[in-house]
């Protein structure tokens, strides 16, 4: 087994963008690419303490476009990510891999699954976002008023951006808005090291500035670009989420199994958004690496 957590990795794409992305785990073990939430960043991985080491997977956590050390990318759109993971895979050797995205990263693994399904061993989608036209019955004031002004009054997006960043400047804000979590979600940050790492990894999204975040609200504002009906039933795809999510209704998450050709999902009564990946962790990484 070789272990390795490389946090500052940067490549150099074909057209001149510097993608940036952290390795952690055993090297030597199963890859698989993890796309991190929003807002978030390549040190989202950290998240994942020693448990990779333990499955013997080998985590490559990569930064979109405009986050962390990744090079802003303009007029993008959810289809142009699988692009870059291909020329990353390419660089590092890798024929197959498994992608898993979570949250807000959720879309884009589902966008490799639809794109480049002969690349994958599998996908795997964690309390993943769904289309923004779906039904937010269930989901909390503020993400239904985020998509509201992505949707309706884009102009305002930059504005919502920069009061969502100084609050994560503000440990004490952070710490209070925890505090009105679902009871398996306040939990799992009473522990300080895990909010700590929630507010490194959220912060460093920020790092360039503003415009890749944004773009990321646009880019969930808009349609995919690709029917879920259409990805390769080849192809396994694996969804957990949390029947007591306030930021993605459960009902996402069944919408997505029901419309995915190849979807195996795995619903939780008593787990929150963030509290189904921790509480689930080893489940999911042998699920994804078997």
């Amino acid at each position: 087994m070789v272990e390795s957590n490389k946090e500052d990795q940067v490549l150099e794409l074909k057209d001149g963008r510097k993608l940036g992305y952290a390795e952690y785990g055993d090297l030597s073990g199963k890859t698989m690419f993890h796309f991190h939430g929003h807002p978030g960043s390549r040190l989202e991985g950290r998240l994942f303490g020693e448990k990779p080491k333990e499955h013997g997977v080998h985590i490559i956590s990569v930064e979109r476009p405009g986050i962390g050390l990744s090079d802003f990318q303009s007029e993008r759109t959810l289809l142009d990510w699988p692009d870059d993971i291909i020329e990353l895979a390419d660089h590092l050797g890798l024929s197959k891999f498994v992608v898993e995205g979570i949250s807000g990263g959720g879309p884009y693994a589902v966008a490799c699954a639809y794109k480049i399904p002969e690349r994958l061993m599998c996908c795997g989608i964690i309390a993943g976002m769904g289309l923004i036209n779906w039904s937010r019955k269930g989901m909390m004031l503020s993400n239904r008023i985020s998509f509201f002004i992505s949707r309706r009054l884009p102009f305002l997006i930059k504005t919502i951006v920069k009061a969502e960043k100084k609050a994560f400047e503000d440990q004490k804000s952070i710490e209070d808005f925890a505090k009105k979590l679902p009871e398996p979600d306040k939990i799992l940050f009473q522990d300080p090291h895990i909010l700590n790492i929630f507010i490194e990894e959220t912060k460093e999204a920020f790092r360039p500035g503003l415009d890749g975040v944004v773009m990321e609200e646009k880019i969930y504002a808009k349609p995919w670009g690709f029917d879920l009906k259409d990805i390769s039933s080849d192809l396994q795809v694996y969804l957990w989420h949390g029947e007591m999510d306030v930021f993605v209704p459960s009902s996402f998450g069944r919408k997505m199994c029901e419309l995915i050709p190849n979807c195996k999902g795995y619903f939780f009564p008593n787990e929150g958004h963030f509290s189904v990946a921790f509480n689930h962790l080893d489940e999911i990484l042998e699920i994804l690496k078997s």
